[in-house]
């Protein structure tokens, strides 16, 4: 629990790890079992050229007609920032490809 004079008489009661959690180990443990990631899974669907490449330069999936593919999936590295901005953009191109090839 958070032990600094200025904060005891706002906490009500401490919510995790909870008062039990006294020593490191109990603390190590609650760590493990209330962890997660909260990474933007990419490219697991990767555009490009070569032989590895899922989808084409036109977000078309190779070998396939009629489908394509406008999401962060289709970015060949991972990013190291947030994949909003640029899966918007993704989208909006893809809008722009469809419309020219209709």
């Amino acid at each position: 629990m958070i032990r600094e004079r200025a904060v005891p008489d706002l906490i009500e009661a401490e919510l995790a790890p909870g008062p039990i959690a006294n020593e490191q180990a109990a603390i190590d443990e609650d760590i493990r079992a209330r962890a997660e990631t909260f990474f933007h899974p990419s490219g697991t669907c990767r555009m490009g050229s070569d032989p590895t490449a899922v989808v084409d330069p036109r977000l078309r999936v190779i070998g396939l007609q009629g489908l394509r593919v406008a999401d962060a999936s289709i970015m060949p590295a991972a990013l190291n920032a947030c994949t909003h901005a640029p899966t918007m953009m993704i989208g909006e191109k893809a809008a722009a490809m469809i419309a020219e090839d209709a």
